[in-house]
């Protein structure tokens, strides 16, 4: 039954819904009203009729249930985000652990973090181990699919022949020593993939000014050509300084070309004419000279009277590099460069005295000779290159066999 309200009520209901905390469906259910929209039309009546300031407006809802609500909402998205917070801590201090067991039985860093995540996959979500471990979820399950390693042995093995030769191996020496100690034919790339993975690495060879020689006394016979069809007839020579913290020394060393071996070395703590020619009177004991050709720089060391007139007498034929070209003596100089790079600059610190010098020098003959491999011989070492030779050989050429100098000469 439709019913007739009057002002007065309209009124009253209106200004109960202003200043009570009721919402407007309240107020509505309170005076048995059929619908919450009479009290907004009867707003807008009252306000037509003057009876109620046209800037009077709904008042803002008063923060009583509502404000609880937000309260406890607040506080279940804080309860939550500690939750959160304490399984993310329960995750890092797993993981850290997993992490510190597994360092000793993994070399590689990441596997160690892939491995820690894998162990503890089940227990946390993968996502949140991997922002813990910092790498990514794709790179995780790259090395989930990942293979089992078949090359722990050669591995090992690398990583053996690099601690032997007291870091001095690069990929193309451990190549070759894999194939001639181990006969194992193991890929370059392989070899340094394994390298990088274990942080191994060589000893670089740090960069070197070109000579500048005197004025020019002989002719360039060798003319470039290191090549010897048998021992004892292409000889290189050459000479460089060692410094200590006494006294700076001097290496004089000669190389057969036929397999790159240093058959004299003479060393001293004076840069005088005798250092050279000392060592020339070395190699007459082990080889005869008639006939053979000896290369040299221009240094003061091989136009002086003595030793010229040294190799005139034993029938030698004198060859000289020409100004300014290093490269025209490069077996000698690049067997320098090997020596400083891989014996004298590593021990540098120990390197205090003559004899210090001597005994690492005398060293570094006995391991370039007998170990190390050399890739103009095909990976072979000197030594191995020179027994080649005569095993092969249909009238072997009965030479003395070179032996390690154990007595260095100090003028």
């Amino acid at each position: 039954m439709y019913r007739k309200y009057s002002d007065e009520f309209k009124l009253a209901v209106i200004e109960d819904y202003y200043n009570s905390p009721l919402g407007v469906r309240s107020i509505a259910n309170k005076y048995d009203l059929p619908s919450k929209n009479y009290i907004g039309n009867w707003e807008k009546q009252l306000k037509k009729k003057g009876l109620l300031p046209q800037d009077a407006t709904k008042p803002v809802k008063t923060m009583g249930r509502a404000k609880e609500s937000i309260l406890r909402q607040d506080d279940r998205t804080r309860e939550k985000h500690l939750e959160e917070e304490n399984y993310a801590l329960k995750a890092k201090i797993k993981y850290y652990e997993n992490l510190e067991s597994l360092q000793p039985f993994i070399k590689k860093k990441q596997e160690i973090k892939y491995e820690a995540i894998l162990k503890l996959s089940l227990e946390f979500p993968v996502k949140l181990l991997c922002q813990i471990a910092g790498v990514s979820r794709s790179g995780f399950y790259k090395y989930k699919k990942k293979p089992l390693d078949n090359y722990t042995e050669i591995e090992d093995l690398i990583i053996d022949i690099h601690k032997k030769s007291k870091r001095r191996a690069g990929y193309r020496f451990i190549k070759k020593k894999l194939e001639n100690d181990y006969n194992l034919i193991v890929n370059h790339k392989k070899i340094l993939r394994i390298m990088r993975e274990n942080s191994i690495y060589s000893v670089l060879t740090p960069k070197t000014k070109r000579y500048k020689g005197p004025i020019e006394t002989k002719e360039n016979i060798l003319a470039r050509d290191f090549t010897a069809k048998e021992p004892g007839k292409k000889f290189v020579t050459d000479i460089t300084y060692i410094s200590t913290p006494r006294k700076t020394l001097y290496l004089c060393v000669i190389m057969d070309l036929f397999n790159r071996e240093p058959v004299v070395w003479n060393l001293s703590d004076s840069l005088d004419r005798r250092l050279s020619v000392d060592a020339i009177k070395k190699l007459k004991t082990k080889f005869d000279l008639k006939g053979s050709l000896i290369h040299s720089d221009r240094g003061i060391h091989y136009t002086n009277k003595e030793y010229v007139d040294l190799l005139k007498e034993s029938k030698v034929i004198q060859s000289m590099s020409r100004k300014g070209n290093c490269w025209d003596n490069a077996p000698a100089e690049s067997f320098f460069a090997r020596y400083k790079c891989e014996q004298i600059y590593p021990m540098k610190k120990q390197l205090r005295s003559f004899e210090d010098v001597k005994d690492a020098t005398d060293e570094f003959m006995e391991y370039y000779i007998t170990e190390r491999p050399h890739s103009t011989l095909g990976g072979l070492t000197p030594k191995m290159f020179k027994e080649n030779h005569y095993t092969t050989s249909k009238k072997p050429i009965i030479l003395p066999v070179p032996k390690v100098s154990t007595n260095l000469v100090a003028d």
